[in-house]
Formats: structure tokens, C-alpha cells, sequence
């Protein structure tokens, strides 16, 4: 027999709202980060075109944390300015780890979002926020590729900085859903 759901749906909906914006703020300021130190011309047009994305994410989770009237993460301040740091360092140490910390966060966001999207059509609502996510995550799957056709594992100390990106990674979820 199922276990009976006493969840509040308004409730997850404001941290999907929540969690999503502090994330894609948090990119943003990671692929300016990376802008800033990035050498290669070429380089540099491929990762404005991912932060382009990402600023598309961040406008839409704005309008929703506006229209569901949702209070944003109060980390905002810390994802504004490690999210630079780390870019900053990444591209710093070449491409390939810039790369790395961008296919080790889309990792883990692209298995976030499909937890969102299962929780979604489970529960049947916010349609339009479900697609979205859809979208989004199709978009963070594409910059995972892009940065592992970039050579992402040949980054120096490739496997530790990877895992230690995504246990921030997987802490900045958990923290800006609830506070």
C-alpha cells in the first residue's frame, strides 16, 4: 500500500521557484566569473552563449518568484560571489577545468531538474513551470555536452575538483530551498 502524501504542493512549488532561481543566478555569476579570465577568443563566444541561457532561466524564475510571490533564497549573496570566484578560478586554471565545473554542475542540475519534473506531472500542476523546466533542462544537458566535447576530463586533478564541485553543488540545493 502507498504511503499517504501530506505534502503542501504550494509548498514545493515555492522551493522549485526558490531553488531554481538561486541556481541560475549562481550559474550566471559562474560563467561571468569565467568570462573575465577566459583567453581564447573562440572560448569566450562559447561560453557568452551559455550564460546567455542561463540568463534566459534566471528572467523566468524572477517573473515567477514575482508572480507566486516567493521569497528568494537568502544566500543570494554568497551564490553572487563564490558563483564569480569559482568561475574566476575555473577559467583561471584553462578551459578544460572551466569546462569541468560546467559538466560537473550540469550533472547534477540535469538529475535536479528530473526530480522536479517527476514531482511535477506526479502531482499534476503548474504546467507551464513544468515546461519550463523541460526546457531548461534540455539546456543544461546541451551545456554538459558542449563542455565535455570541450574536453572537460583531460582538466588537471579532473575526478577531485568534479566531485568536490558537485557536493557544492548538492549543498547549494539543499540550503537555498529552505533558507
Amino acid at each position: 500500500m502507498p504511503k499517504p502524501d501530506f505534502s503542501d504542493p504550494n509548498k514545493q512549488i515555492h522551493e522549485i521557484i526558490r531553488v531554481n532561481h538561486a541556481g541560475e543566478y549562481g550559474a550566471k555569476r559562474i560563467y561571468q566569473g569565467q568570462l573575465k579570465y577566459i583567453k581564447s577568443h573562440n572560448d569566450h563566444i562559447l561560453i557568452k552563449e551559455m550564460l546567455d541561457h542561463e540568463e534566459v532561466h534566471l528572467n523566468y524564475f524572477e517573473k515567477k518568484l514575482l508572480e507566486k510571490e516567493v521569497r528568494p533564497t537568502f544566500l543570494l549573496f554568497f551564490w553572487h560571489h563564490y558563483g564569480f570566484l569559482l568561475g574566476a578560478l575555473s577559467s583561471l586554471m584553462g578551459i578544460k577545468t572551466a569546462m569541468l565545473v560546467t559538466e560537473s554542475i550540469e550533472e547534477v542540475i540535469e538529475k535536479h531538474y528530473e526530480q522536479q519534473i517527476n514531482y511535477l506531472e506526479n502531482k499534476n500542476v503548474e504546467p507551464e513551470l513544468l515546461n519550463n523546466i523541460i526546457k531548461f533542462r534540455f539546456d543544461e544537458i546541451e551545456h554538459k555536452n558542449i563542455a565535455i566535447m570541450n574536453d572537460s576530463t583531460e582538466a588537471i586533478f579532473a575526478e577531485i575538483t568534479s566531485k568536490i564541485v558537485k557536493i557544492i553543488c548538492h549543498i547549494s540545493i539543499i540550503l537555498s530551498k529552505k533558507i
